[in-house]
C-alpha cells in the first residue's frame, strides 16, 4: 500500500501535473482490492470491468463495495518494491526476490 502510493506519487510528479487527483491507497481500501481480486477467481467474466455490470444477467452487488475506476486504479499502480532504493543489479549477489 505504501509503495503503490510512492509508485502513483512519482508518476503525476513525472508529469508535472501538480497534485494528485486521486487519495492515497488506505489500509482498508487494500483489503477490499485483495478481496475482490480473490472473489473474481469464482466467477469467471469476459472483461475485467464486467464484474461491475449492472445488466441483470451478471450482476453481482459483492463488486459494489469498491468503485470500478477506484479498483482499476490501484491495479495499474500495484508496487511493492521502494524504486528509490534499488540495489545495485551489477552487483554479484543481487537477488531479486
Amino acid at each position: 500500500m505504501v509503495e503503490n502510493n510512492h509508485y502513483y506519487q512519482d508518476y503525476i510528479d513525472r508529469l508535472g501535473e501538480g497534485t494528485s487527483p486521486e487519495p492515497d491507497v488506505s489500509e482498508a481500501e487494500m483489503f477490499v482490492f485483495l478481496a475482490l481480486t480473490i472473489q473474481m477467481g469464482h466467477g469467471v467474466r469476459d472483461n475485467l470491468t464486467d464484474y461491475w455490470s449492472t445488466l441483470d444477467q451478471v450482476y453481482t452487488p459483492f463488486y459494489g463495495i469498491m468503485n470500478r475506476n477506484r479498483y482499476l486504479h490501484i491495479l495499474r499502480y500495484l508496487h511493492f518494491t521502494d524504486n528509490r532504493n534499488e540495489p545495485d543489479r551489477t552487483d554479484e549477489n543481487f537477488d531479486r526476490l
